[in-house]
């Protein structure tokens, strides 16, 4: 039976995850006008919504993911 190891970089991987999730979900909900100064598409003008933004931050979440479970390996059988 093998044991799964969990390394820092899976668990840094699993979080830049949860702030990609969150990421697109403010870009799904907010209009462009009412985006905080520091995100990408933020536009004093514009009131319609990125969706392309929030999609790519979502595609960015799940590549996380995909990386974090490659970052998980069992460990060396013993023997």
């Amino acid at each position: 039976m093998s044991r799964i190891q969990i390394k820092p970089l899976t668990i840094g991987l699993v979080l830049l995850a949860a702030l990609f999730v969150i990421a697109g979900f403010v870009y799904f909900t907010t209009a462009a006008k009412s985006l905080p100064a520091f995100f990408p598409g933020h536009d004093a003008h514009l009131a319609s919504k990125h969706t392309k933004h929030g999609i790519a931050m979502i595609g960015l979440a799940v590549l996380s993911l995909i990386g974090a479970w490659f970052t998980t390996a069992p460990s060396e059988p013993a023997g």
